[in-house]
This record gives C-alpha cells, structure tokens and sequence, in this order.
C-alpha cells in the first residue's frame, strides 16, 4: 500500500486522477478481445459512451444495433480526419449506426487527434483498449494484433471519464451520413480467455494532454525492480526527425527508461517490427531504437534490453501500447511514446495496481520470450546435442575399460 501511495502522491494535486475499481476484467488481442467487448456491450442497460479514434468493425457496430432495438442509448464519437482519412467502411457503419438511433458524432475541437479507444456501460463501468475498433484489434477469427484492454468496475472513473467524453462532444459535429447498410447481428465466434479480478484496486488515469507526460514519468521513476515496456513504436528522440537528436529533444519516457535501468532496475523494451517500423534510412524507426538501447545497455553494462517483436500465425502487428512495473501496476491505453501523443491528442489511459498487472506481465514475458534471437536458441540447442553426444562417448568409452 505504501508503493500505491507514493504514486498518488507523485501525481500533479490539481488534477485529481485516482480512483478504486472494484473489479478488473482484464483481456488481451487477438485472443479475447472481440468476445470481451461484445460481452461488455451487452451486458450495458441504459447508456453506452463510446470514444474511439477509428470504427470499421460490422461486429462491433452489430451487437450496438442490438442494443438500440433494446432501447440503450448509444453516443459514438470518432475522429473526424483520421491519418489516410475516414474509410467508406466507417462512413457507412457509422450511418448504419445512425439511421437506427445513434447519435454520432465526429469530433472537430483544438487537439490534433482524438486518438482514445475507451467505452462506458451505464455510468458505472469503463472499457480502456490499446486498438481501434475494427477487425485487426477486435478479430473474428482470432487472428490481428497484440494489444491490452481492461474493464473497470469503478462508477468514480466512469463518471470522471464521462466529463470529458461530454466536454469533447461539445467540440464536435453530428453526423448524419447516407443511407446505412444492412448488418448481421450474430453472435461473436470469438472466445474469452481473459481473466477478472475482484478487489478494491487503486486507478490512476491518465489523460493527454491533461497529466499524460506527468504520470507516465512519474510511474517509471517509481520502478524497484523491473519495468516490462510494449509498444507499437518508440522514437529515438522527439523533435523532428531531421533536427533532433536524443541530446537535444529527447524522448522523456524512453530516457527515463534507460536512466531507471542505470539504477538497477530491470528494463525490457519490446517493439513492432512491421515493415514500416525497421526502415534502416529512418533515425527515428524501431529499428534504429534497439539499436540504440541495445548499444547503451552494452556501453554501460546495464539491465536493459530491446527487441524486435515477432509474429506468428495469431499476431499479426503489436499495435499495443502497455507497460508493467515491478509486476504491481500496469499502464494502458491509446498513448504512443511519441511526442504528440501526450501533448497535443486526446489520449485515454489507465494505470491500474495489484494482481491484473500479474496477468500482463504474463502476456508480456511470453511475447518477450517468442521475440528472442534465434541464433541464441539455435547455439543453445546446438551445444545441448554436443554435450549429449559427448557424455554418450564418455560412458561408451567407459564401458571398454
């Protein structure tokens, strides 16, 4: 208790962000993510606030049709100029949505990004991911990204959160949109194989660009023994990308990262290794960020490490965005480690203390396991049939004696 508390108290006092949620339903993508969601929806009554930075999801946009004709109020706010621009996708399933009762809205205010991916049920539960609602960080099949997301039991956050969704609905437009298609309303084929925890668990949110940089500084320096980091990119250093440099506009969670390794905390960096994020000519690419860690770590003879994230057959992308302390507290949500994102985007996270930050961890250490260097395995396995074979010479040769 005495940890919980000296993170509450590093936080900025003006903007009061802790809360207790009572239950934590926590869940990962691809494995549980749609099943959870499409639970999470269902299960509401009267209202559902959804704020989320891109919606092309039908199932998702289905099982809300089903709460309509249930009488279920139904607020969705996205963002109005995603990057690349809406998709038809959206522009129709949000039209759909509309023309059977939602209101929906496109938010058009001062922040560069409404970049959040949060949902709340009632007034009483909340519903934080690291994807965007469509079928890479909610699958059908269970095939799409790796990315976190928790539901809490907490009617404080969830009243706190909705001020904000109300205050960033003022901001922004009606949508109307065409005519609406029609839309399965079927069950999810997805499983759930996430895992809920009952208790009274201590919540920090944290807001961009309210308290983001803040809190995320402050829970990195509070780090005893270990800092397990996954995310979809890190950049070397923020700036820009031609005038910047880790000594002139460093990046401040990575830095802070690295220093809380000189300490002797254990640090674990794991990042996509989508094409696009190991360009060898981009300063700034993921490619670029081991190296750099990884360089650091071995100049100093420090406890850190950096890795390229593998896929497989399920995981298609770490789109993720989480972090897990000394195995007690676990931060996720929307924020990238770049520098718009805390300071310029509508960012939605949640750092949440005791036993579900044992679950990510988990989920981290495998992810961090599957993305080793397989030159080292394939020495390991090497040596172990070496040693094999020659203790097998050593008792034939024995036995001749």
């Amino acid at each position: 208790m005495r940890y919980i508390l000296l993170i509450l108290l590093l936080l900025p006092c003006a903007y009061s962000t802790e809360f207790t949620a009572t239950q934590v339903t926590a869940f990962s993508s691809p494995e549980s993510a749609l099943a959870t969601l499409t639970s999470f929806i269902d299960s509401s009554n009267t209202s559902l606030y959804i704020n989320v930075y891109t919606f092309t999801s039908e199932e998702i946009a289905g099982a809300l049709l089903r709460e309509l004709e249930e009488g279920t109020q139904v607020v969705v706010m996205v963002d109005k100029a995603p990057a690349g621009g809406m998709p038809e996708k959206e522009r129709m399933l949000l039209s759909t949505l509309a023309a059977n009762g939602a209101e929906v809205y496109l938010y058009d205010g001062k922040l560069r990004f409404n970049h959040a991916k949060y949902a709340i049920a009632d007034n009483a539960s909340v519903l934080i991911t690291t994807e965007n609602f469509g079928d890479s960080g909610f699958p059908v099949y269970g095939k799409g990204n790796r990315g976190w997301g928790a539901i809490l039991a907490s009617e404080e956050l969830s009243r706190f959160l909705a001020e904000i969704f109300f205050a960033d609905l003022r901001q922004s437009v009606r949508y109307q949109g065409k005519e609406g298609a029609d839309l399965a309303m079927s069950e999810t084929k997805a499983r759930f194989t996430g895992r809920s925890f009952m208790g009274n668990f201590p919540v920090v949110a944290v807001i961009a660009p309210e308290n983001a940089i803040d809190a995320t500084l402050a829970l990195l320096r509070s780090a005893n023994r270990s800092i397990y980091i996954e995310q979809f990119y890190i950049y070397t250093y923020w700036g820009k990308t031609k005038e910047g440099s880790p000594a002139t506009t460093p990046n401040l969670f990575l830095e802070e990262a690295i220093n809380a390794a000189r300490r002797g905390v254990e640090v674990k960096i794991l990042l996509d290794s989508t094409w696009y994020h190991v360009k060898e000519d981009d300063p700034r690419s993921n490619l670029r960020t081991v190296r750099y860690v990884n360089e650091i770590a071995q100049r100093e003879n420090l406890p850190l490490e950096a890795r390229l994230a593998k896929t497989n057959n399920k995981i298609k992308k770490y789109h993720l965005k989480g972090m897990v302390v000394d195995g007690k507290a676990v931060m996720l949500g929307s924020m990238n480690w770049n520098e718009h994102s805390p300071k310029k985007n509508r960012e939605v996270n949640v750092i949440i203390y005791g036993s579900p930050a044992r679950y990510f961890e988990k989920l981290f250490l495998e992810d961090w396991e599957r993305s080793g260097d397989d030159r080292s395995k394939q020495n390991l396995a090497i040596f172990a049939v070496l040693a094999v074979l020659l203790l097998a010479l050593a008792i034939r040769l024995r036995s001749r004696r």
